[in-house]
């Protein structure tokens, strides 16, 4: 048993590296071929090793806010917003003013979100061929070597 779960513990590790190594391109080109959960298990995995993971919890932001994860929504931003106001690093901080712009006018704007167009939009969601919206700031911290 002990084999086993050292085995599993060095899989994990690999694959979290393979991650690392082009973290950003690895998941715009998902996000981009409409694997979404994809994206969101790559930010549950990563938030599991380290809840105050910001690359995890702006994946998970993104999921919410493409799929409309109102319930989920509040509180991945309020983390995001905390977290990401802690990270220091030169391009993440200047990305991540414009992003935290992003966010605030989303949650001036979700209040008025017609409902009637809620379940048409989260059917949009499942189409491919959607950048990533905080593509700059997941590239910031690639380039701030955050994921080394």
């Amino acid at each position: 048993m002990k084999k086993l779960v050292f085995l599993f513990s060095i899989l994990m590790v690999s694959a979290l590296q393979a991650q690392t190594m082009d973290f950003h391109s690895n998941v715009t080109n998902l996000w981009f071929q409409g694997q979404k959960s994809n994206v969101l298990e790559i930010a549950n995995q990563r938030l599991n090793i380290n809840t105050n993971d910001i690359a995890g919890l702006i994946l998970k932001l993104e999921y919410e806010v493409e799929f409309l994860e109102f319930t989920a929504f509040s509180n991945t931003v309020q983390r995001v917003l905390t977290v990401g106001k802690t990270i220091t690093s030169t391009n993440f901080v200047r990305e991540f003013s414009e992003y935290e712009e992003d966010i605030n006018v989303l949650i001036d704007a979700l209040p008025h979100y017609p409902a009637n167009e809620i379940a048409v939009d989260k059917l949009k969601a499942l189409l491919p061929n959607k950048p990533l919206a905080a593509d700059e700031v997941i590239k910031a911290l690639q380039n701030d070597a955050y994921f080394q």
